[in-house]
């Protein structure tokens, strides 16, 4: 797929702004051309949040920061979750987003060219162990895009 001056530019950017941590350059420009040549911006938008979202979650998720687990109440008479119960809600909760990004993906590759479509397919979209390591890298570096156009707004 051929990528434009424009998405080679922001791109250029984006690997600046985030100090050189991108792990995905060459597929995150060819997600960010699908979306400008389709006019997906919002669906766009969506993938960008919904990564955010998820990165925020996986890093909760991979701390070790133990949570409260007492028998107190929380404040308004309700008990406190266990430690388990907090980090099964959690999990839950990345599960759902996980498989909403997936999905904003995939409706997003429809756009593309059928290489294309292929290559990120396999690479991120697989049900295998190593597809799941390259999507989880590829929402980091899209929960970059995310920050960076939120500090442009700013």
């Amino acid at each position: 797929m051929k990528v434009s001056q424009k998405t080679k530019k922001l791109v250029d950017e984006l690997y600046e702004y985030s100090g050189g941590k991108l792990k995905n350059v060459n597929d995150l420009a060819y997600l960010i051309e699908i979306a400008e040549v389709s006019g997906k911006d919002k669906l766009f938008y969506d993938i960008q949040f919904a990564a955010k979202y998820l990165n925020g979650l996986g890093k909760i998720l991979q701390s070790n920061v133990s949570l409260t687990a007492n028998k107190n109440t929380n404040g308004n008479g309700a008990p406190q979750q266990s430690a388990e119960e907090a980090r099964a809600k959690i999990m839950e909760e990345y599960k759902n987003h996980m498989t909403k990004l997936t999905v904003y993906l995939n409706d997003l590759l429809l756009e593309s060219d059928e290489k294309t479509r292929a290559e990120i397919e396999e690479r991120y979209l697989s049900l295998n162990r190593t597809s799941l390591v390259n999507l989880t890298t590829l929402i980091y570096d899209l929960s970059w895009l995310k920050r960076y156009y939120n500090s442009k707004r700013a």
